[in-house]
This record gives C-alpha cells, sequence and structure tokens, in this order.
C-alpha cells in the first residue's frame, strides 16, 4: 500500500505537529521508534505519542 502511495500524481501536506504538540520527555523506546509524553499547547492535554525512526517507516 505505501507503494500505491508513492506514486500519487500530487504531494500530501501535513500540519506541522510541533505548532499544537510539545515533547515533555522521553516515556519509552523500542525497535520502530521512540515514545513520548506530550502537551497540547491550544487546549493543556497530555498524550503519548509514538515516532517512528524514520529507518523503519518504510516498513509501514
Amino acid at each position: 500500500m505505501l507503494a500505491a502511495l508513492r506514486n500519487l500524481p500530487y504531494t500530501v501536506c501535513f500540519p506541522d505537529p510541533s505548532d499544537t504538540w510539545e515533547i515533555i520527555e522521553t516515556i519509552g523506546k523500542g525497535t520502530y521508534g521512540k515514545v513520548f509524553k506530550v502537551f497540547n499547547k491550544k487546549n493543556g492535554s497530555k498524550a503519548a505519542v509514538k515516532i517512528l525512526d524514520p529507518v523503519h517507516v518504510s516498513y509501514f
């Protein structure tokens, strides 16, 4: 499926997540990336987010 997306005739742009989210701390790491505690600058909520290492993104 990812290969099919690469062949699309246009570019998909996503908003910069750092406009909304601020990383507070690293709470875990594994083979495919790291998990961070994050803070939503717009509404004050907290969440966890996994950020994949670019090396492993091609697997998804």
